[in-house]
């Protein structure tokens, strides 16, 4: 009777109760799992998978490149992912039975259509309607406030050489919502390597760095060719977390909007010192 009374306390309260295991070898759909209430299907993640509360899952691999054998040894019955490595070994987890499931993440619209299909393939539908209609309801707010006068900026992934993105990621409309005009959006490409020519020539008025050092970004444009670039006589650079601002997922649109805020300030007051935004 005590379990009877448990099971129809996890239906009334939208918790899932199937037996599902999944293993996720994407931050952002392991934040998207997270946020529709399946933390409790998780039984593997990426290395750089952090949503909240996945601390103790065991890692199963790298970012869209799975560990095979351990992977195995935790017997999921699903493996999702918004990047398929060649160098992972999806067929010997397919000749296992385990499903693989490959979800985009090159767009910001992306995000709350895998909420939804997640939910609706776990078992997760209302939840899942809900984190999705929130999402787009903020990314909608932010496309209502765009500001006016953009600011020409580069978004620096790793030097050297400058890896930035194209109109083929996200984060160039990601950029385009914190008021930001992405010196390299012409280029119909994802991430790819930026000349010192091309900067240059471009001539940024902010450089937007994550998930490198910002002593190792201003050192990259210490050098003198880069001395006469707006962003560097004004000093204006601004870290942003990776963790959220380079992810299609949950955290983008407080990212977006603490990025629009520094924005706007620094082109009110140029000149001030470099800015990490966390």
């Amino acid at each position: 009777m005590k379990r009877v009374i448990f099971l129809l306390l996890l239906l009334i309260s939208g918790e899932t109760i199937a037996g599902v295991r999944i293993v996720s070898l994407s931050p952002a759909l392991t934040d998207a799992i997270v946020a529709i209430g399946g933390k409790n299907l998780l039984c593997g993640k990426s290395r750089v998978c952090n949503a909240p509360g996945t601390e103790n899952i065991p890692v199963a691999g790298n970012m869209g490149l799975p560990a095979a054998e351990k992977i195995l040894s935790l017997r999921p019955d699903y493996v999702v992912s918004d990047t398929r490595h060649p160098g992972g070994n999806w067929k010997t987890l397919e000749r296992q039975g385990i499903k693989l499931l490959f979800l985009p993440g090159k767009n910001i619209a992306d995000h709350p259509a895998n909420l939804r299909k997640l939910g609706k393939l776990f078992d997760l539908e209302s939840s899942a309607e809900k984190a999705a209609q929130d999402f787009e309801a903020k990314i909608s707010e932010l496309r209502r406030t765009v500001p006016g006068n953009r600011i020409r900026v580069l978004t620096v992934l790793a030097v050297p050489p400058v890896i930035s993105c194209g109109s083929e990621s996200f984060l160039n409309e990601a950029l385009s919502l914190a008021g930001a005009e992405n010196i390299c959006g012409s280029v119909k490409r994802s991430y790819f390597t930026v000349s010192p020519e091309y900067i240059l020539k471009s001539a940024p008025e902010a450089i937007i760095f994550a998930g490198i050092p910002e002593k190792t970004a201003k050192q990259y444009f210490s050098r003198p060719e880069f001395r006469t670039l707006p962003a560097v006589k004004q000093q204006n650079f601004i870290s942003v977390d990776p963790d959220k601002f380079c992810r299609a997922g949950n955290q983008l649109p407080e990212a977006i909007g603490n990025l629009k805020l520094q924005l706007s300030r620094n082109a009110v007051s140029p000149g001030a010192a470099s800015h990490s935004l966390r």
